[in-house]
């Protein structure tokens, strides 16, 4: 089945409704004046790099948007930012439970797990623009626009590889980072990807130091030797290019898949040698270069453009994370608490951000059941399937239930609610 977005995200600002059912939320509540005093927590500086910049730039701008419009039912939005380094994640959640803020919106960090004591522990409720842990991908107290459940892989992008690369899975492997983020990633594809027909070698699990090597080609040799055909990355994109770099200069060529964070157009410019040409890349978002067929993409790259900004893949990631809060919490009218804002994230089981991605079910955590993959040709990313713009592949079989230590350490509930934390 194939499925096409496309709805303006300045809806919201006209008072687009979602489909509502209701659902019991737990009791907590800090009721607003005249202004909305939101958080936005993310690694502007680290060994990394700035990862979360462009998704502060972005959270900013849709404020400013609607702060132009009036606001939310009158009140102003205002916005605090901090810097959680990568690694200083703990004293930055410490420093927003004492900010007295209303919800914290659209952030998004590798190493969130870290974060889940202190922020339960404050009942500081979440709309991040990602997760990555399990401990937080299916937190209490959080909704997320594009849920990524802690025992949930959604395979469409594995199903898309395999009917185009039908015998290179079956001698399959991984290579990720020696990193919580990329470990419990890729711990979930070696889970689920077998259902799909992928098989993975005796010694398939490769790792690399994530703040990555001087030579890759010993790491490189040990994946031609394992006879791998198929290597699911799990990383970022200055480490991989190193990684195909190496694999190209060693006469090895298998077919690499990675995940949507790889969609960044520093990315796509350092592929000047054509060493990453061929890499498969997951999306559940309508890509930028395909504006012209999509309203809410064009009004996106339109506002980051308007403001002198750069147009991310995180950016448009935080963007629906605002949009979903900014829409819960029209909902709430006059009266404006936590505990009517996460009632009526509960009851959103059907967004897009307005037509910046595939249909999620924020309320349930539901991951899209719909993807499409691009692959890197030259400097430019380029459709692979479905081949038709502004259009997604969607496949019920493509969820798969996985078991993975970090679901373990996570304690699921009846309702996949983690208890890690308390």
């Amino acid at each position: 089945m194939i499925i096409r977005t496309g709805v303006s995200r300045r809806a919201l600002i006209a008072g687009a409704g979602v489909t509502a059912l209701g659902v019991a939320m737990p009791a907590i509540s800090r009721a607003q004046g005249d202004t909305i005093k939101i958080g936005h927590l993310t690694p502007r500086t680290g060994f990394l790099g700035p990862l979360g910049e462009f998704a502060v730039q972005a959270v900013d701008m849709a404020i400013d948007e609607i702060n132009a419009a009036g606001g939310i039912n009158g009140r102003k939005v205002v916005v605090k930012t901090y810097d959680a380094a990568i690694l200083q994640i703990q004293q930055a959640w410490t420093k927003a439970c004492s900010d007295n803020l209303f919800f914290m919106v659209g952030e998004g960090m590798a190493l969130d797990s870290n974060q889940e004591e202190i922020r339960l522990g404050c009942k500081l409720p979440a709309v991040p623009g990602y997760s990555v842990s399990a401990a937080f991908a299916s937190a209490p107290l959080a909704y997320q626009p594009v849920p990524n459940p802690a025992n949930v892989l959604v395979g469409e992008g594995a199903i898309q590889v395999a009917k185009l690369q039908p015998e290179a899975i079956k001698k399959s492997a991984t290579l990720a980072g020696n990193f919580s983020a990329t470990q419990e990633t890729r711990d979930k594809v070696v889970a689920a990807y077998p259902k799909f027909g992928y098989t993975f070698l005796p010694k398939s699990n490769f790792e690399y130091p994530i703040t990555g090597l001087a030579d890759w080609t010993p790491v490189i040799k040990q994946l031609k030797a394992s006879g791998a055909t198929f290597v699911y990355w799990s990383g970022e994109c200055n480490n991989l290019q190193k990684a195909m770099q190496a694999a190209k200069l060693n006469n090895y060529a298998p077919v690499w898949q990675t995940e949507t964070n790889h969609y960044e157009a520093k990315c796509a410019a350092s592929n000047t040698d054509g060493a990453m040409n061929g890499l498969y890349i997951r999306m559940a978002f309508t890509p930028f270069e395909e504006r012209a067929n999509n309203k809410a993409v064009d009004d996106y790259l339109n506002m980051v453009q308007q403001n002198g900004q750069r147009p991310t893949q995180l950016g448009m990631q935080a963007s629906s994370a605002f949009l979903l809060w900014a829409t819960a919490t029209q909902q709430c009218g006059a009266t404006l608490t936590r505990q009517c804002v996460l009632q009526k994230l509960a009851n959103i089981h059907q967004w897009t951000g307005h037509g910046l991605h595939a249909q999620t079910d924020p309320g349930k955590n539901g991951a899209p059941q719909c993807g499409m993959l691009l692959q890197l040709e030259g400097t430019k990313y380029v459709r692979v399937t479905p081949t038709q713009p502004n259009t997604f592949d969607c496949d019920p079989n493509s969820v798969v239930i996985v078991d993975t230590p970090a679901v373990r350490a996570a304690k699921l509930d009846a309702n996949g609610i983690a208890h890690e934390f308390g």
